[in-house]
């Protein structure tokens, strides 16, 4: 059934509690002259706030690129790529594993933790179903990650790329000791906060960034086939989706394709 798309920015986004206005009748109590006076000091307060926060932020944040912060939500995916009844036990995820993504520019081989069992399994039997056979990287940002598993993001186009698209469950926080280093795999939260990740998306980070530690599965990392991820170009397949300014490409023209996941004991 089609429903209405709206504008992102990139995967894995969050949105923040909303302020709540004053109730009836207490909203009634503020006259114009404390309205004004009102707004004159919260004026002055944010004037000050901007100059002391670039002041704190420009020290060691200003060269990592903002985390949308847009709340994700999972949309329906083709039937053929929902599993409702959530993944079957299909290794050992204590166990350690080698996950080899074949792709349209080579291998790419992934150490699988043995902290994220959740993760590790769920992926292991999307890998065996062939639930990302022929999807893309359909996001790339150089300073956060590169991002697939979405199964409308797929070049036999049955579906125009959402972004947010998934295998119809989600998976508990695994927040283990993993760290958000250069090739770290991250299966994104779904809300700010929240505990729950996404079930089949995960993102490579193309770079360290420490600030989704303990946020987010980390559930392996990339241990062959760097060079093929590091010589990405910034890219964003998502419809009606925008990437610094720019509208996305939902082409999938030369992108990064996924032809065929195996998961083996290492």
């Amino acid at each position: 059934m089609p429903r209405q798309r709206r504008r992102r920015r990139g995967p894995a986004q969050y949105e923040g509690p909303r302020k709540a206005k004053p109730p009836f009748p207490i909203n009634l109590l503020f006259n114009v002259k404390l309205f004004y006076v009102t707004f004159i000091v919260v004026m002055i307060a944010s004037m000050a706030a901007v100059g002391l926060g670039s002041g704190f932020g420009s020290s060691n944040r200003s060269n990592l690129p903002p985390i949308d912060d847009t709340q994700s939500t999972p949309e329906p995916t083709p039937a053929s790529a929902v599993f409702a009844d959530g993944p079957a036990r299909t290794i050992d995820g204590t166990r350690p594993y080698i996950a080899t993504l074949e792709t349209n520019k080579g291998k790419i081989k992934i150490q699988l933790a043995t902290d994220a069992p959740s993760a590790v399994n769920s992926f292991a039997f999307l890998a065996g179903k062939g639930f990302y056979d022929g999807t893309a990287f359909f996001y790339v940002n150089k300073g956060l990650g590169a991002v697939a598993g979405d199964p409308t993001c797929s070049t036999g186009g049955q579906a125009a790329c959402s972004g947010l698209g998934g295998p119809g469950y989600s998976l508990p926080l695994e927040a283990g000791g993993e760290k958000h280093d250069q090739w770290a795999v991250a299966a994104p939260p779904l809300s700010e906060g929240g505990q729950e990740v996404h079930g089949s998306q995960f993102r490579i980070l193309l770079a360290a960034d420490a600030r989704l530690d303990g946020k987010e599965t980390i559930f392996g990392k990339v241990i062959a086939g760097q060079d093929i991820l590091g010589a990405l170009p910034d890219y964003c397949a998502i419809v009606n989706g925008e990437m610094n300014g720019q509208q996305c490409d939902p082409s999938l023209v030369s992108q990064l394709v996924i032809e065929k996941v195996v998961v083996q004991p290492a």
